[in-house]
């Protein structure tokens, strides 16, 4: 069921009780994030029953909510794949074919569509999030995502101080959250599948009051909720894993974004000095 299916079904039920429409409002503002919601959770933020909420689908013709959010994600939702199951359908590649040729036509088709629609207003405002002295800025990614979170972990450090990554680690994440203050900003990068420890850190980021920036590649997720912006990029492929082309040069225009503010301290030059003092590289 899309939107529009929805408002129609609505609109058929004739004149709405007053729990009737705060639902129809919610699921309208809320509506890509419904798959993913919990009915206690729902019902809290709307501020009615279960029961109401049953009778309200039962009247749209569902026999409750499972059957609705199942129908809701079913059409918002891209169909996706895990790489075990595209290695089990995906016809082996001909050896004639020009691999190189066809990943950079997938690349360039990638990054076209991702930049097609990024808002450069919300571009700028997520760069100044990331700049505020007042606050630390932390990263996490997981799985697929980890190896971006590091890469711009490891940049923004030139940059400015007080940037945390935080480890997908259940048992040091506490150790690592227990100076958050509302002043601090959670980069989050997360491909579908979703990890369900970024998803509970993004919740609590949100309660908390601190301002979430999120990177995904599906405009379907968890997360729609809890965020003050959200970047989704392109990840199509013909091969096992996906794209991750898109999100790596979103992630190289942050670190542009966050360059036009040089650190008063000489952060550079700090750094270059602990790299010669340790021999970090050889010359």
């Amino acid at each position: 069921m899309d939107k529009k299916d929805f408002i129609d079904a609505v609109n058929g039920l004739g004149v709405l009780t007053a729990a009737e429409q705060r639902i129809t409002q919610y699921f309208m503002k809320h509506y890509t994030m419904l798959p993913f919601a919990k009915i206690d959770e729902l019902c809290k933020q709307i501020g009615v029953g279960k029961a109401t909420l049953g009778r309200f689908l039962q009247h749209l013709g569902f026999s409750g909510f499972l059957e609705f959010k199942k129908q809701v994600a079913d059409d918002l939702a891209l169909t996706l794949t895990t790489p075990v199951e595209r290695y089990e359908t995906l016809q082996p590649v001909d050896s004639k074919d020009n691999v190189l040729q066809s990943h950079y036509d997938e690349v360039m088709s990638n990054m076209t569509k991702t930049f097609a629609t990024i808002s450069e207003s919300d571009f700028e405002l997520a760069v100044e999030y990331m700049q505020n002295p007042k606050g630390k800025l932390y990263v996490i990614g997981s799985a697929s995502s980890e190896a971006l979170a590091n890469y711009f972990y490891l940049l923004a450090r030139y940059l400015r101080k007080d940037v945390i990554w935080l480890k997908a680690d259940i048992s040091t994440l506490p150790h690592q959250l227990v100076d958050v203050s509302e002043d601090d900003v959670l980069f989050a990068i997360s491909y579908h599948r979703f990890s369900t420890i970024t998803i509970r850190l993004v919740k609590w980021f949100n309660q908390f009051g601190g301002r979430i920036i999120l990177v995904t590649d599906q405009p379907v997720n968890p997360f729609v909720a809890y965020c003050d912006i959200q970047f989704s990029v392109e990840s199509a492929s013909q091969g096992f894993f996906n794209n991750r082309a898109s999100g790596f040069a979103l992630i190289e225009a942050f670190i542009k974004g966050l360059s036009k503010q040089k650190e008063k301290n000489n952060r550079f030059n700090r750094i270059e000095g602990l790299f010669e003092e340790f021999s970090i590289f050889d010359k």
